[in-house]
């Protein structure tokens, strides 16, 4: 379990305590923060929590952490992938959900779906419910294949996933890993989850403002 970090000292520690450590399928459970320049006590706390950790001496953006994280996991010879934020808007108890479709032999990469069960959207700013809906109708287009979430950034990935994963973004990796695996005929599953729409704390560490994101 991969969970890119950025000055989370608020949740890191219950995100990390609550990945479950057993899964039927799954012989080892290890979770690994790649932190990326925190000014504040991220590593410290992800520490005592019991995570490996992984340090950029600056912070170098979500997408730059995320293959970092998944680098370190292929090291660490992983078998699945799991990637999920620090603060808090992902249910780890999700995690066996998640890798199913992996373990049973279905898909390659699995991804959280906030939109594809009405049920379970999330209350979010109406501008992120916009913005969600057009990447998505824009990277199903371009894939060609239909997707509801594109965005979210509770995943998982196969061993293959992973090694085939190439990626370029700093700023955000979640677009272009549909598109490369797509490309690569890897079978992509949506997992329908409950998730929180907004952060607990502070403010998005992607996202400073919907034009930038656009951009």
């Amino acid at each position: 379990v991969i969970i890119p970090a950025y000055n989370e000292e608020k949740t890191i520690s219950n995100v990390i305590l609550s990945v479950p450590r057993k899964i039927n399928g799954i012989d080892e459970v290890v979770v690994l923060v790649v932190n990326d320049g925190s000014l504040d006590s991220t590593v410290d706390k992800a520490q005592k929590a019991g995570a490996l950790v992984y340090s950029h001496m600056v912070n170098r953006g979500v997408g730059t952490a995320f293959q970092t994280g998944i680098d370190k996991a292929l090291e660490l010879k992983a078998d699945i992938i799991v990637n999920m934020d620090g603060d808090g808007q992902f249910n780890s108890l999700d995690i066996p959900k998640l890798i199913e479709p992996i373990i049973s032999g279905r898909a390659d990469m699995v991804t959280a779906s906030r939109f594809k069960d009405k049920k379970l959207i999330p209350k979010m700013p109406f501008v992120k419910k916009i913005g969600n809906k057009m990447f998505s109708a824009l990277t199903s287009f371009l894939v060609g294949q239909k997707f509801y979430d594109t965005q979210c950034g509770f995943r998982a990935y196969s061993k293959k996933a992973a090694l085939s994963l190439n990626l370029h973004g700093k700023f955000t990796y979640t677009q272009e890993a549909f598109l490369d695996l797509a490309s690569k005929d890897m079978n992509i599953v949506e997992v329908p989850l409950a998730i929180r729409g907004v952060r607990e704390h502070g403010k998005s560490r992607v996202v400073g403002n919907v034009f930038s994101y656009i951009f």
